[in-house]
């Protein structure tokens, strides 16, 4: 799949399909498998429709680490210029966990180029409960970085966001461990910069006029469904749906279901724009 040096860092990206751009950010806060598991879950199904497009963030899966960047205006425009690279002008935006935040900023900076605005079990960051979450986890990160040094960090962070995996697949522990080594200083780099969203995003919510879908599991112990009706309320217009029972990470363990409801909001979507 290609590569190309945007804004700054080789960036790994794929498309598939053709048709109305639908552009998939994943989550995660650096390190991981960047698109992978997303791409696998639904580009060969949402390919005969749309021209897919998904990439990895910086310091994610198998794009760069650069040593600067790491904001979350810079990562909406790591978008822009990757779109601008495909020749790809207005584009549905699906911004998922971690990469819901850099949907809404591209939404909010370019809304000429979003057709509508997908986000799934995600939130804006402002929520004190939430960023204590992501501050423990960065705080943990650098202990363990001052007592045991970088390869004991990564397997903690590893632990604490795959419980069990060390045992139950030793061998997808072991590849996770050799990625986030080669990329602990952008995920120490990218949590802090969700840390400090603060209220920018939270109170710019009223400014997104385009047509917008907000999907959460009410069972998520990752971001709480409260962070979702936030979104819900703050954007006007906006569709809500609650998968029941569901757990973070929608759109792999309930991909089917999750999917439903990205192809009905943007067939109606379509119908709306007359596109």
């Amino acid at each position: 799949m290609p590569e190309a040096v945007i804004n700054g860092f080789r960036m790994y990206y794929e498309t598939h399909g053709s048709g109305q751009p639908l552009v998939m950010i994943h989550g995660g806060l650096g390190g991981g498998e960047g698109c992978a598991q997303t791409m696998e879950h639904h580009a060969e199904a949402l390919a005969g429709s749309f021209q897919v497009i998904s990439y990895d963030r910086r310091a994610a899966g198998r794009s760069e680490t650069p040593s600067d960047g790491y904001s979350i205006p810079n990562y909406a425009e790591d978008l822009r210029l990757l779109l601008d690279h495909l020749g790809v002008g207005p584009a549905h935006i699906l911004g998922s966990s971690a990469g819901g935040p850099i949907a809404l900023q591209f939404a909010l900076e370019y809304p000429e180029r979003t057709l509508s605005l997908l986000l799934i079990n995600t939130m804006t960051y402002v929520q004190e409960s939430e960023r204590e979450v992501r501050q423990r986890e960065l705080d943990e990160i650098k202990q363990a970085l001052a007592d045991k040094g970088k390869d004991a960090a990564v397997e903690a962070g590893l632990n604490s966001r795959w419980p069990g995996m060390r045992e139950s697949d030793p061998a997808q522990f072991a590849r996770l461990k050799a990625i986030n080594l080669e990329q602990f200083d952008g995920i120490v780099n990218t949590i802090q910069s969700y840390l400090d969203i603060r209220d920018s995003l939270e109170s710019r919510l009223r400014e997104l006029t385009m047509p917008s879908m907000i999907v959460h599991g009410d069972a998520d112990s990752r971001i709480d469904i409260a962070c979702g009706l936030q979104l819900h309320q703050g954007i006007a217009g906006s569709v809500f749906h609650v998968i029941p029972g569901a757990e973070h990470g929608l759109l792999t363990i309930e991909a089917r279901r999750t999917r439903g409801l990205i192809e009905e909001f943007l067939a109606e979507t379509a119908a709306q724009l007359s596109i």
